[in-house]
């Protein structure tokens, strides 16, 4: 059974188990990659209240782009999860056919529908590749290599390449896991130092080159890396008794305390350096690994430290947009430029950025947009699917339209009766 410091009390059911930091660090993830885009997008820059614009919160809307990483880290934390409760005697492992089976149900349905929409309805937002062709274009992303290649990386959804990425790592997993319950740190030092040396190399290269190759899997190895690791470290720690989870507790906040203060001098670190030629991927090439140990350390400290940490780093905001996380991130940038670009909320000015009142009223109407988008599509879609499969949803499609059917004859029969 799981310890009651891991489960979310704000988790959406009981069925499954959800580990609070977690939750809370995945909300944390997809607020700082929206946050990135849609200052991007509008140039407001949010104040802190009651500060006149005095100071604000530019920093870590310009650092937002690390949200992808902390995705990337998560991920292979909540795949390494059931394989570190093995190590240590707990559990059992899935099957190569229900790890994939769960892959594919979470990533392809919401994938899937958002290609068709947005080749049907916005084929000009983001334009397939005219190098490679359109049916070549969507065969790749199809088979999620759109990534590897310029042309195709940022064709018919600017996010789709870190899905890319995401499923690559998916694919040698499996392998990795198989050495990881073996030689977890080994693993985790190898995995490192290849995305060191990996990275280390692009930098020798032209910045085109770079960009496009710093963004590959090999370049995050150390991040899921990471991720597997702190699944092994809570899984470790739990189970070292209660005794020594209550005299770690409240050395644990302090920890907390400062890693999210080294957090903050990293963001302000890279906030720093903003003019500066290519220097965003240029820096995170440079620090990835040290930002890996900082969440690795946040995390573990988070789960077992003082009860008030989890609840606020697992409040129900957070763990509410890690419930839509996925969704939102796919239609985020989409629904703010379709917005934008289409003069659906206009400005006072030729270029709608140089008017103060559209920048944050755009900002607000974008979110409130694609958090409704993406709820319903959880919801309604990703969800039930989740839950019951294909085939279940199918069955409980097919009995409410059957049932709807029966409805509608006893009806016609009572009027004709009438």
């Amino acid at each position: 059974m799981s310890s009651p410091i891991l489960e979310n009390p704000h988790a959406p059911t009981s069925a499954a188990q959800h580990i609070a930091i977690v939750d809370g660090l995945r909300g944390l993830a997809i607020l700082l990659v929206v946050l990135f885009h849609y200052w991007q997008i509008t140039w407001w820059v949010i104040p802190v209240p009651l500060t006149g614009g005095a100071i604000n919160f530019e920093m870590i809307q310009y650092a937002g782009a690390l949200g992808v990483e902390l995705f990337f880290f998560l991920s292979a934390f909540c795949l390494a999860y059931p394989h570190a409760k093995v190590m240590l005697g707990k559990g059992s492992l899935p099957s190569i056919a229900h790890y994939t089976y769960r892959r594919a149900i979470k990533i392809l349905p919401s994938y899937w529908l958002a290609m068709i929409l947005l080749l049907v309805l916005l084929p000009d937002m983001y334009p397939t590749s005219g190098q490679r062709g359109y049916w070549t274009d969507i065969l790749m992303h199809l088979g999620f290599v759109h990534n590897l290649f310029p042309d195709t990386h940022g064709s018919i959804n600017g996010v789709f390449w870190s899905l890319g990425v995401e499923v690559q790592f998916y694919v040698i997993f499996p392998l990795l896991a198989w050495g990881f319950r073996r030689k977890p740190w080994l693993v985790f030092a190898l995995m490192c130092a290849v995305a060191l040396i990996y990275r280390h190399w692009t930098r020798t290269l032209p910045i085109g080159e770079f960009t496009n190759l710093n963004n590959q899997l090999p370049g995050f190895l150390d991040l899921f890396a990471g991720g597997m690791l702190t699944a092994y470290l809570l899984v470790w720690v739990r189970e070292q008794g209660q005794s020594v989870l209550n005299a770690v507790k409240s050395g644990m906040g302090v920890i907390v305390a400062l890693t999210l203060l080294t957090m903050l001098l990293l963001f302000n670190d890279l906030y720093q350096i903003r003019f500066e030629p290519d220097s965003y991927p240029i820096w995170q090439s440079q620090h990835r690994l040290f930002f890996c140990f900082v969440l690795i350390v946040l995390t573990v400290a988070a789960t077992y430290a003082h009860e008030i940490f989890r609840t606020i780093l697992a409040n129900r905001a957070l763990t509410f947009l890690s419930l839509i996380s996925y969704n939102l991130y796919i239609w985020h940038q989409v629904i703010a430029r379709v917005i934008k670009e289409h003069g659906w909320w206009s400005a006072a000015t030729p270029t709608p950025t140089d008017d103060p009142t559209w920048r944050w009223t755009m900002f607000f109407v974008a979110f409130i947009a694609s958090i409704i988008v993406a709820s319903l599509i959880t919801y309604c879609f990703e969800r039930p699917l989740l839950q019951y499969g294909v085939k279940g949803c199918w069955a409980r499609l097919k009995a409410k339209m059957v049932g709807y059917m029966a409805e509608e004859e006893s009806n016609i029969e009572v009027k004709a009766n009438t």
